[in-house]
């Protein structure tokens, strides 16, 4: 026999052989479905049960840190300030979320202690004016009417 026949018979043998044996391991590992939602099912319940969990630690963890800072905020506003306490300054715990909103009411309290002193000032002045009512005569009413207008300008910077 020669050499290029024996090679070609090794080959044939060799190829018949090792194509039997992978279709045989591919049978053994052949998923067997009826249509793709059988392949598909697992992996929606799977994904479900992942989902239910985060949404489960989001809504134990997450409005923690943001319900409790605003419900503080909010009965701070409700009691004192509305009671028109203007000393009150909203701190809040480091890592809050609601931190810049703390920071603008912060703000806007300062800004309403300024518009108000400048009343109080004024007022304060008309009540020392009018217990010298006797006392003076033209600039008395003069220094009147000018104080009563600091008050009209400071009263007009509110919105009613």
């Amino acid at each position: 026999m020669s050499k290029n026949r024996r090679s070609v018979i090794n080959a044939a043998f060799f190829y018949f052989y090792s194509n039997q044996e992978i279709g045989q391991s591919f049978k053994q590992f052949h998923i067997q479905a009826r249509s793709f939602l059988d392949l598909l099912l697992p992996a929606i319940i799977i994904a479900l049960a992942i989902g239910i969990v985060m949404a489960f630690v989001m809504a134990v963890f997450f409005p923690h840190r943001i319900a409790g800072p605003l419900y503080r905020m909010e009965r701070e506003l409700k009691e004192r300030v509305g009671d028109g306490d203007l000393t009150v300054k909203f701190s809040l715990r480091k890592g809050d979320e609601v931190g810049e909103l703390a920071d603008a009411l912060n703000i806007m309290i300062e800004k309403l202690k300024l518009k108000i002193g400048k009343i109080k000032a004024a007022s304060d002045e008309l009540v020392s004016l009018s217990g010298n009512a006797n006392k003076g005569g033209e600039e008395h009413i003069k220094k009147l009417s000018e104080l009563t207008k600091k008050i009209e300008e400071a009263v007009k910077e509110f919105r009613l």
